[in-house]
């Protein structure tokens, strides 16, 4: 049975960006950036790599708060978010209608502008998918 979901990252650019790329080649999927290009719609799952702060920026918020049941009705994130961050967001994303599956904490880069990952990190982050889509209720 194929799953119809996405892969998304926020920002563009980072050490998140390259793990959403080596699961989005991993999954056969298209990888986008938040906010996507096309928008979610009846989404089952999607997988979010977000980078974040203290704070959530304007866009990457309005952006979670929007995923209705309509649009997506599993999230899955990989972050490497401060845990009152991670919070915010599940908060955000529960509001707009959407559950949060799991989470998963990845090791972030020191600067924005490094991209490298070590390959056993990405091999963790892809057990770790696999993981969510085997208890992905019915």
């Amino acid at each position: 049975m194929a799953i119809k979901m996405k892969i998304l990252h926020y920002p563009e650019k980072g050490k998140i960006a390259t793990f959403t790329n080596a699961l989005a080649e991993e999954l056969e999927l298209k990888a986008d950036k938040i906010p996507p290009a096309y928008e979610c719609s009846r989404d089952r799952l999607l997988f979010a790599g977000i980078t974040a702060g203290k704070s959530l920026d304007d866009a990457l918020a309005r952006f979670l708060r929007g995923l209705t049941r309509d649009k997506v009705q599993y999230v899955a994130i990989y972050t490497d978010a401060p845990d009152s961050s991670i919070e915010a967001m599940k908060e955000l994303i529960t509001a707009g209608g959407a559950s949060v599956i799991d989470v998963k904490k990845v090791k972030g880069s020191m600067f924005a502008f490094l991209t490298g990952a070590k390959p056993e990190e990405i091999d963790e982050l892809k057990a770790w998918a696999k993981e969510v889509l085997e208890k992905l209720p019915e």
